[in-house]
């Protein structure tokens, strides 16, 4: 009886002793390949990076197109404020362009894992965000901005005050609301997202329906740079409106 005991238990620390070198090795894989996922992004940018340098000057240049009725030129405070713009613009283009190349890797390291509902669901959710983030940077820069602009600079400028605006401060100022829109509009997969997850029921935000209005105009009035109405509006109205669509659309995801 002994014996047999001893024989069972034997096999048993066999067992496990190749269950885990079965796990060990099973990590190491993961984590070989999480990392040749994230050094081919890394490898996009740099290269994008160095590509796009001698180009920094012409993209900046149509990058201040789109403001050129509302601010006539920009000036430079520093020797190398205006070199470090033009490298920021390089390097933000580039992240622009590395970074979808950074989640498709991520989804082709992530998906084998999941079930067919849940790889349709997810990538549908990557896809809304991607296009929501785009489609709000894409309305803070051509209508919010040139607006909110326009109303800043002509508002509170006079014969004694005119407006010199720093290229860096400018660049900053542009990117900071552009991306602060793109996560605004990121409303209708939040909606989703709770929904979908059995946080809150569909008709219970339909009943918060009147405190998502007064939410929307508290985030509209944080973000927009001006104070005035009518900015807070144009941002307030596709925030409630997206909202709704994101109530709409858990209905068919």
């Amino acid at each position: 009886m002994g014996e047999n005991l001893k024989v069972a238990e034997k096999e048993k620390n066999k067992n496990g002793t190749e269950e885990d070198t079965i796990t060990k090795d099973l990590i190491i894989e993961q984590l070989e390949e999480l990392r040749r996922r994230i050094i081919i992004p890394i490898v996009a940018f740099i290269v994008c990076f160095i590509g796009s340098l001698p180009f920094s000057k012409k993209m900046l240049d149509v990058f201040l197109s789109q403001f050129k009725s509302v601010v006539q030129f920009f000036i430079f405070t520093s020797p190398l404020e205006s070199f470090w713009v033009h490298v920021k613009v390089s390097a933000y283009f580039s992240l622009f362009i590395s970074l979808p190349i950074f989640i498709w890797q991520m989804w082709l390291f992530v998906s084998p894992a999941l079930y067919p509902n849940e790889r349709k669901l997810v990538s549908r959710i990557i896809l809304g965000v991607i296009f929501l983030f785009l489609l709000g940077t894409l309305f803070c820069f051509f209508i919010v901005l040139p607006k909110s602009l326009n109303f800043l600079i002509k508002t509170f400028s006079s014969e004694k005050i005119q407006a010199m605006i720093s290229i860096s401060d400018f660049f900053s100022f542009v990117l900071k609301f552009s991306l602060s829109f793109g996560l605004a509009f990121q409303t209708p997969i939040i909606a989703v997202i709770l929904i979908k997850s059995g946080l809150v029921e569909r008709e219970s935000l339909k009943k918060m329906r009147a405190y998502i209005i007064v939410l929307a105009f508290v985030v509209s009035a944080i973000i927009t740079p001006t104070p005035d109405a009518l900015t807070q509006t144009v941002l307030a109205v596709p925030l409630i409106l997206l909202w709704e669509l994101g109530i709409l659309l858990s209905r068919f995801i």
